[in-house]
């Protein structure tokens, strides 16, 4: 593999909206270690940075990720079981799983932009964010199960608590494809769009969060991360986030707003 064939995570801030591509068009952004690293330094970089309000995941070209890359995988095997072991583990928890945490905890809505295939690490990335724009050319799959793998990022989790175990299982164990109208249908993608609607959609909606009371996207992507906790830590929860967002400019601009009769502008503070 040469350096141009290894891929790279392009990384933009404009305007609040802060978007990550990942760039390997010829592979159908496949995954190497490469990339998987320079993401996840990427998203590490963008999401403390106050400028950042909204973050965009997308592909470069026709494609979201169509997963790791396999023939990557294939210079393992000369390894003895013990050591691939130790290499899969070892990339999985320190380039998989870290991104997909940041994600989850970042104070920023996550947009992830899905055309074509959005296969294993990539559908696992899609699953990790928090609003899902998909082009109708969009098609899905959990694709672990096809490499005698179970899938890693996050799948499990987000998977059963969307569709419940049993579909989760259907998904998981038969590694199908599906578009984007039943992802829709599941409920793992907000919006199907046109292809020729999908550029527009995409920065019409980020632009939307961006402009949005941040701290209050914040605190209710928290309080539904914990929503699993008995209910009396949630209401606590929800008393200390509701608290917390009184405080703000953004919440004395929408009072404001509504006593004026008029639309709020937002500040993010």
């Amino acid at each position: 593999m040469t350096p141009n064939d290894s891929g790279r995570i392009l990384s933009t801030l404009e305007r609040g909206v802060a978007t990550l591509t990942m760039s390997r068009p010829a592979r159908r952004n496949a995954f190497t270690t490469a990339m998987m690293q320079g993401l996840r330094e990427a998203v590490e970089k963008v999401l403390p940075d106050p400028a950042c309000r909204v973050l965009v995941l997308r592909g470069d070209g026709g494609s979201f990720s169509a997963g790791g890359d396999v023939h990557e995988f294939s210079q393992s095997l000369p390894l003895d079981p013990t050591a691939r072991l130790a290499t899969f583990r070892a990339l999985v928890e320190n380039w998989v799983n870290p991104v997909i945490l940041a994600l989850r905890h970042a104070h920023q809505p996550v947009l992830a932009a899905v055309r074509g295939d959005c296969v294993g690490y990539g559908f696992s990335l899609m699953l990790a964010s928090d609003v899902v724009i998909a082009a109708e050319d969009a098609l899905f799959s959990t694709a672990g199960i096809g490499l005698a793998q179970p899938g890693a990022g996050g799948q499990s989790h987000f998977l059963v608590r969307a569709l419940g175990e049993r579909r989760a299982r259907e998904l998981m164990w038969s590694a199908r494809r599906f578009d984007a109208h039943e992802a829709k249908e599941l409920g793992l993608v907000e919006r199907v769009v046109p292809v020729d609607e999908f550029d527009a959609a995409v920065a019409a909606e980020a632009a939307r969060l961006a402009a949005g009371p941040r701290h209050g996207w914040a605190e209710i992507k928290r309080l539904l991360n914990s929503s699993g906790q008995p209910l009396a830590q949630q209401l606590a929860d929800e008393a200390a986030a509701f608290g917390r967002c009184a405080a703000t400019r953004d919440f004395a601009e929408a009072v404001t707003a509504f006593i004026e009769r008029r639309k709020p502008g937002f500040e993010g503070r």
